[in-house]
This record gives C-alpha cells, sequence and structure tokens, in this order.
C-alpha cells in the first residue's frame, strides 16, 4: 500500500514526462495549455456512474471505461491501486476491478506494450498465421511441439488476444515469439490475459517441459517459401500486459530474468488463474504441500475440464489415492487399488453430473416458442464436502423445481447427496445415522439394484447412465491424465 507521499510522487512522474505519442492520447492530465485529454472530460463522463470523489481519472481503456487510481483507503480499495471504471451500466461485481497496483506501472506498462503491438500485430496476421495455414491447415496436418503455433482468443467477433508459441528443447520450455492482448467493454478486465496465459500454461505442461517460458528465444518459420527469423518477442522481455496481469494476482513475473517466466512463476501464475472455490483452492493447497501433487496436473486437469470443479474436491476430500488417480490411475496388474480408485471416481463422475444438472439454468424457449435459447449461465447452487462419511451438501437449490432423477418428487433447498454404486444395509445404515443438514439422498447408477428397502427420508437418485457406461468414462478421464503430459 502507497503512502500519499509516494502516490503523489508517482503521479508527478507520470505528468512531468512526456510519453509516447499512443500513451499520450490516453493519458488524462490535469487541465492546462497544450494538453490533449485533461480528467475533466473523464469526471463528467463518470458524473452518473458510482465513481467517487476520491478517485482521479489517469487513462482511457476502451471507449465506455476509464483507468482511475484511488487516492484514499475505502472498503476493499486501496491507495495507489489503478482500478477500472466504466461509464456505463454494468454489474458492481466488474465496476472498479484492478487494472493495475501501482499508476506509474501502469502508464509505464502501456508504454511498453504500445510501442511494440504495430510489430506484434504484423508478426501474427501477416507472417504466422498465414505460414501457419499454409503449412498446416490447408494440409489438416497437425503440428509438432516445436512448430510455431499462432493462437487467437475472440469474444462477440471480437479477437482479444493473439499469440504464438512453440516447444524450445534448448532449454526445455516454451518460447512465446508473439502476445498482444488488449481491454474490450464487453470482456471483464483481464480476462484477455488470464485466457492467454491459461493456454500458454496448459501448452507448457503439455509439451513436457520444465514450465519456463521465454520470450527472448530466436523462432523460425517458413514464410513465402522462405525462412523468416524472430529474435524473440517484440518487447525483449515479460510482455507489459502480461506483468501487468501479474500483479493484479499477486505474482511478479521476470524477477529471476526478465526475459522468462521461470518454472516457479509460472506455477504460481497457473495456481492464481485457474477458477476454483475456496474449499477446493484449499484442499489444493494441501494436496500441493502435503501429498506431493504438482500444481500445474491439477490446474491443467481443471482448466481442460478432464476433471470439474466439484469432482476434483471430491477426489481430494475422500480418497489417499488423489495423487495416483490424478496421473492416470493405478497399473491394471494391481486389482485392489483399481477397485478402489474406481469406486471413488464413480462417487466423483456422478455427482458432477448431478451438480451440473442442478446448477443449469437452461431457458428451453427463451421466451419464444419456436428459437430454443441455450446459454452458458448458472443458478449458483453451492456444495460443501464431508469427507469423513464421503458425502456432498448441495445449498441454495431451488426448492420451486423438483429434484432431477427422482419420480415427482418436491423440491428442496439443501440436499445431502451420498454417490455410492451398491446399496446395502449397511450404506442405509450409513446415510440414515449420519448427521448432515438438509433432506439425505442416495445417488446410484441407472443400473443399480436396490434390495432393501430404502427408509422414507432418503431420497433415491438414478442417474441415467449405467455402471458400465460411468466405467468407461472414467477409464476415458484417467487416459487423458496419463498422456496430458508430453
Amino acid at each position: 500500500m502507497q503512502t500519499a507521499e509516494q502516490l503523489f510522487a508517482a503521479l508527478s512522474q507520470i505528468y512531468g514526462r512526456t510519453w509516447s505519442n499512443e500513451v499520450e492520447q490516453l493519458l488524462l492530465r490535469p487541465p492546462g495549455d497544450g494538453v490533449r485529454q485533461s480528467y475533466i472530460d473523464a469526471l463528467d463522463a463518470l458524473a452518473d456512474t458510482d465513481f467517487q470523489a476520491d478517485m482521479l481519472p489517469l487513462a482511457i481503456v476502451d471507449e465506455q471505461s476509464v483507468a482511475c487510481v484511488c487516492l484514499n483507503n475505502r472498503d476493499d480499495l486501496r491507495r495507489g491501486r489503478v482500478v477500472r471504471m466504466f461509464r456505463t451500466d454494468v454489474d458492481s461485481e466488474w465496476q472498479g476491478a484492478l487494472l493495475d497496483t501501482d499508476p506509474l506501472l501502469y502508464v509505464a506498462s502501456l508504454d511498453e506494450e504500445l510501442n511494440a503491438r504495430a510489430a506484434g500485430l504484423r508478426r501474427v496476421l501477416d507472417q504466422i498465421g498465414p505460414a501457419y495455414e499454409r503449412s498446416h491447415l490447408e494440409k489438416e496436418k497437425r503440428p509438432r511441439d516445436f512448430v510455431v503455433r499462432p493462437v487467437r482468443i475472440a469474444c462477440q467477433n471480437v479477437i482479444v488476444a493473439l499469440g504464438a508459441i512453440a516447444h524450445d528443447a534448448s532449454f526445455d520450455g516454451l518460447s512465446v515469439p508473439a502476445w498482444q492482448t488488449c481491454e474490450v467493454s464487453h470482456v471483464a478486465t483481464h480476462e484477455a490475459n488470464r485466457a492467454l496465459a491459461a493456454l500458454t500454461l496448459c501448452d507448457a505442461f503439455q509439451s513436457g517441459g520444465t514450465m519456463e517460458i521465454r520470450f527472448d528465444r530466436k523462432a523460425r518459420i517458413i514464410h513465402k517459401g522462405h525462412s523468416l527469423d524472430f529474435p524473440g518477442h517484440p518487447e525483449k522481455v515479460v510482455p507489459a500486459s502480461l506483468r501487468r496481469f501479474g500483479r493484479t494476482v499477486g505474482i511478479s513475473l521476470g524477477r529471476d530474468d526478465p526475459a522468462a517466466i521461470s518454472p516457479r512463476e509460472a506455477r504460481d501464475l497457473f495456481l492464481a488463474i485457474t477458477p476454483m472455490p475456496d474449499g477446493l483452492r484449499g484442499r489444493v493447497t494441501d494436496a500441493v504441500h502435503s501429498r506431493g501433487i504438482a500444481p500445474e496436473r491439477i490446474c491443467f486437469l481443471l482448466l481442460s475440464q478432464i476433471w470439474r470443479e466439484i469432482e476434483m474436491d471430491y477426489l481430494l476430500a475422500t480418497t489417499g489415492r488423489a495423487a495416483s488417480i490424478l496421473s492416470g490411475g493405478a497399473d491394471w496388474t494391481d486389482r485392489f487399488a483399481r477397485q478402489a480408485e474406481s469406486e471413488i471416481c464413480r462417487g466423483a463422475m456422478t455427482i458432477g453430473m448431478l451438480f451440473r444438472r442442478l446448477n443449469a439454468a437452461d431457458n428451453a424457449t427463451g421466451g419464444s416458442e419456436v428459437v430454443s435459447v441455450v446459454e452458458d449461465r448458472s443458478k449458483g447452487i453451492d456444495w460443501e464436502l464431508r469427507p469423513e462419511i464421503a458425502a456432498v451438501t448441495l445449498t441454495c437449490l431451488d426448492p420451486s423445481a423438483p429434484v432431477p432423477w427422482t419420480f415427482g418428487t418436491t423440491g428442496v433447498d439443501t440436499l445431502t447427496v451420498f454417490p455410492r454404486s451398491v446399496i446395502s444395509a449397511d450404506v442405509l445404515r450409513e446415510i440414515v445415522d449420519a448427521d448432515v443438514p438438509g433432506e439425505s439422498a442416495i445417488l446410484i447408477p441407472a443400473d443399480t439394484e436396490v434390495p432393501h428397502k430404502v427408509p422414507s427420508p432418503v431420497r433415491v437418485l438414478r442417474c441415467p447412465d449405467r455402471l458400465a457406461d460411468i466405467d468407461k468414462s472414467i477409464e476415458d478421464r484417467l487416459l487423458k491424465s496419463r498422456i496430458s503430459r508430453g
């Protein structure tokens, strides 16, 4: 946190320096002669928003938002932080999102980023992209890890990130000759950086290297029939936009080597950008420090959705064999271990299916009798693991909606689910005796027999998939876990 004196010193350096033309077009200076744009104009534009009097407009982010400096400590904001304020009506979750931790670092990073942007765009759009299309896309040929591959990320037909990556055997890591991101009004703050960083880190994991990512290594492509060499990223260091994003999540990138993300920094960044509920994040931290599970493996499995968040939480909470499962499972000759792992995986699979079914907000008709609208929305259902009884408590359910996979039962707001593949008297007794919130339910595959009478307080949720189908899906996930690391 900055003191008032440090903040004003940083602002004095910003306003006392002549920046590049690209930055001067965005920078909001104090009003005066020769000033292109003053912060007075931004204050007028932000008058009808949640803008506070103790914020100073610093620079234009896009046509709908402005970067502002916090002048005082207030709520969760701290003096000196740079936040993004929208002049349009946006959800409170996105208003005031953190852009950087220091105004001078923010403006300086804009200067570095924009000075290299033209060269970076030309490199991806005019050289690497067309060369890759001719050498691989037109031939429907899958690239090897060492091939320079272009990356393009778009949202609603707007490109927000461009990059290029290749595995480099000279240091057994990933080389990045191009990295360009931007902020746009309809995308969350730093989401382009987060998405491109996630894709880059996943590729670094899959390539089987050390997780080191360098931005200063030579890369070669065949462009118009001739070899074309790139002497590293145009900035020759970890890109300014990526370092800026790293600061917002508490990771200092390029500290060990300005031109590279070290393996330690890569693992820290991987953990920081992988979405996890607080409970799962705590279990992941424990698994990394106590069980020796590599954090990059967990992050890759979550981001690639080989195992979903609630499934990963169930695996880490209910079994000591999580490390084996996440690495692809025990050897097929170890029958006892395979059976134990299969039972845990069945529970994780079925609870994951149930959670997605409950949490999905599918507007079947979208208000129309003709068109069916399916959007990426959720109801916000929460879960809590109960490791001692291998159960999951689901909360914030819709009481007016029937519980799925049952026959005509009324809804509840809290449900504790016991995923099991076999029903026995002991299993039923365990469920009845368990002191859990809400109603209890046993979750079983479609073809599981119920030889015993289920007590009336316990619901039976019958998954649509048969046991053989579930086991087949488990084997597919275990195979992906085994071969995901090159």
